[in-house]
């Protein structure tokens, strides 16, 4: 259960204050950002109690976000999925970019696979942004967030 929750957090969108930059796309006004996320704190709410994530279970997570080097923290992120039928997770994560603002993403990952997030919003710098966010588990237990901006 903790590899899944794990996953889950990792997949989902996972994103910091004080990140920096990467070199902006040319069309759009667009702009990329880069992160890690480390792996995070979690608990898990097996509303029918059978042990395996059913319909209507929560997960929750808490990660901190860091720098592509993964040394500087940058901020943090808090994720909400609930399972679906057939296994899957729809989550919603709000990353907080310290001293920036914030962005939020809605996913439906696959694990324990990468997958591509949706950003439906920001406040602070990030107001008005939408786009993507690229999520890619790493052997580590670490997961790369590559947030692409527009708007």
């Amino acid at each position: 259960m903790r590899r899944i929750a794990t996953t889950v957090a990792v997949v989902v969108l996972i994103a910091a204050g004080g990140i920096s930059a990467r070199a902006s796309s040319p069309d759009a006004g667009g702009r990329t950002i880069a992160l890690v996320q480390r792996e995070p704190d979690q608990a898990f709410d097996d509303l029918d109690e059978n042990g395996i994530p059913s319909p209507g279970d929560i997960l929750v997570f808490r990660s901190a976000l860091f720098d592509p080097t993964d040394t500087n923290q940058i901020g943090d992120l808090h994720i909400q999925c609930v399972v679906n039928f057939g296994g899957r997770a729809v989550c919603v994560g709000i990353f907080t970019l310290t001293g920036r603002g914030q962005l939020a993403v809605d996913a439906l990952p696959a694990f324990p696979n990468a997958v591509t997030g949706i950003v439906t919003g920001g406040n602070g710098e990030f107001q008005r942004a939408r786009g993507e966010a690229d999520i890619e588990p790493r052997s580590d237990g670490t997961t790369a967030i590559t947030f692409h901006l527009f708007g």
